[in-house]
């Protein structure tokens, strides 16, 4: 495992909570994902490039707005994985609420922090030449609702998928 953050706080955290097992290594790099190279080459050290592997980017892409060239940035992540890597990505959405989700948009911008969040169309685009998993793009909270145990509320305005690179 290869965990990148930009924040040094949260990297402490999981140097803390994560560790390496017999089963492989676990490395942490301080990166911003506008940094694609670094991360390519750090992950090339720890990773078998020879073999699939996953590119996880959980709940970042809506922190990626389109001026910092969002969608060219996962591409560049993904296009030097080998054939069967799989992307795993969700992504905030207004689709089910925009008045709501612009008001946090503006808080967080407000605070420094640039916002983009995208509609589903917008989403599928960081998808695209992927085979998607089931159930596709979906919302988080219905993403895997069969799970025994769990109860889900309201819909999560999240989307969520997992695409695999043929």
């Amino acid at each position: 495992v290869v965990y990148v953050d930009n924040d040094p706080i949260v990297l402490r955290h999981a140097q803390a909570l994560l560790t390496s097992a017999p089963e492989g290594r676990t490395a942490y790099l301080q990166a911003d994902v506008r940094e694609p190279e670094k991360i390519i080459e750090a992950a090339r050290e720890i990773l078998d490039f020879d073999e699939p592997v996953a590119l996880s980017m959980v709940a970042l892409l809506h922190l990626v707005p389109d001026e910092y060239g969002a969608l060219a940035l996962v591409r560049e992540l993904l296009d030097p994985l080998p054939a069967g890597s799989h992307l795993v990505l969700s992504h905030a959405t207004a689709d089910t609420d925009p008045d709501t989700w612009n008001a946090v948009a503006d808080v967080y911008r407000r605070g420094g922090t640039p916002v983009a969040v995208r509609s589903r169309a917008e989403f599928a685009e960081f998808l695209s030449g992927l085979e998607l998993l089931d159930p596709g793009i979906a919302f988080v909270s219905d993403w895997r609702p069969d799970v025994a145990g769990q109860k889900h509320g309201a819909s999560l305005p999240l989307y969520a998928a997992v695409g695999r690179k043929p």
